[in-house]
């Protein structure tokens, strides 16, 4: 009677120490799950509050953050659903709604030409200098932006996709994913800016 009360006993310490693991493993999950949500909140809320002017990014990515400043207080966000897929992938369904900014490059490129029309016609055509140039594409850039901001048929996107976080050495990084680029970058395309 003593040895089958002793393996009750141990069936149930084992049961026990089962589920604690089991608890265990699904905080670990539930943490990693919550971890990645608040990275990409962080993330988003940085871009949002103007943290890229601490970055450190090349000129163009400068004038291009500073230019759609305004976009993200028309921007807004839902995070649907994290799932782990695996102990090193997880996955975030997110649905994101923004302003199309895709036509402020057709006023950016118009601004441009009548600006080289004005130096063209002028009898002293100023040579400008590179910080003068970048000072001036700033400005453009964030009038055209504006201007597209503040039309009244401003349309918006609202779309959901999947932003996958990959662990490399115990630490969780984003894949690259062009659905995030294109709608924290208001769906503008600079590589039209070329073409024509």
């Amino acid at each position: 009677m003593k040895k089958e009360e002793e393996e009750i006993n141990m069936k149930k310490i084992l049961s026990i120490i089962v589920g604690l693991i089991l608890i265990s493993t699904i905080t670990s999950c539930q943490n990693d799950k919550k971890i990645i949500e608040n990275d990409l909140k962080n993330l988003i809320e940085f871009t949002r509050n103007g943290g890229y002017k601490s970055s450190n990014h090349d000129k163009m990515a400068a004038i291009t953050f500073e230019a759609i400043d305004e976009g993200y207080k028309k921007m807004s966000y839902k995070i649907n659903k994290t799932t782990e897929e695996n102990k090193n992938k997880i996955i975030v369904n997110i649905t994101i709604k923004y302003p199309d900014l895709s036509g402020a490059i057709e006023i950016f490129k118009n601004k441009i030409l009548e600006e080289r029309q004005r130096l063209l016609k002028s009898p002293n055509p100023t040579v400008r200098s590179d910080d003068e140039m970048i000072k001036l594409t700033t400005q453009f850039l964030k009038e055209s932006v504006n201007e597209k901001l503040n039309d009244p048929n401003l349309r918006y996107f609202e779309e959901t996709f999947d932003i996958v976080y990959v662990k490399h050495n115990d630490n969780w990084e984003m894949q690259d994913s062009p659905q995030f680029n294109k709608a924290m970058l208001f769906n503008l395309h600079f590589n039209s800016f070329t073409q024509n």
